[in-house]
């Protein structure tokens, strides 16, 4: 029995050690520590460099971390914007300020003229086209905005056919940080025009 009870009071000792050490590191929530505040506000940093700096040596003492490349990112990444239409596909490519580097539509290639535009094979032909031209001026790194009333089964092959375009050659490097979908749907705001009576 009293082994048991020494026992408990160890343990008791070493949790309000445990906690005192996890007070001074500022490592605990908020809900359990009312002193916690200083830490959320940014005003204790010094540990948070701490385990970045861990991080970061860790990082570069495994052996073979050197096999897997760290590939660069930019700070302010171009953006491919891709619209698929009901009877045409746009796909064009801008820097972080809006202005146009490369574009084209389904109209552009030679193989899409006169034909159906929006057929399952052009969109996903432009967005290679392009894909292949943004190669071609070095990016790294992309943005994809997508934008249009289709399914995203569509949007999603139409991005695809834009990266298979750009690693065509350089292999399983993917240049798209983020995907975003900029369709504008409304919130029941306008009145649609009236309907044709037949």
């Amino acid at each position: 029995m009293q082994a048991l009870i020494r026992n408990t009071s160890k343990l008791r000792a070493l949790i309000t050690n445990q906690t005192l050490v996890l007070r001074s590191n500022a490592l605990f929530s908020s809900s359990a520590f009312p002193g916690s505040r200083d830490f959320e506000m940014g005003r204790n940093s010094r540990s948070m460099n701490f385990v970045r700096g861990i991080i970061e040596q860790d990082g570069r003492d495994i052996p073979g971390s050197a096999q897997f490349p760290r590939y660069t990112v930019e700070q302010n990444p171009d953006i491919v914007h891709i619209k698929l239409i009901r009877n045409n596909a746009f796909v064009t490519v801008t820097d972080s300020k809006g202005n146009k580097k490369i574009g084209a539509s389904s109209g552009c290639l030679s193989e899409m003229k006169g034909g159906p535009k929006l057929s399952r094979y052009a969109a996903d032909a432009t967005a290679e086209h392009v894909g292949r031209l943004a190669r071609n001026l070095g990016l790294k790194s992309v943005v994809m905005k997508v934008k249009g009333f289709t399914y995203f089964k569509k949007k999603k092959q139409a991005i695809m056919s834009w990266k298979e375009g750009f690693n065509s050659s350089r292999g399983d490097e993917n240049p798209i940080m983020y995907i975003e979908d900029t369709t504008r749907r409304p919130h029941n705001g306008c009145r649609l025009p009236r309907k044709r009576r037949v």
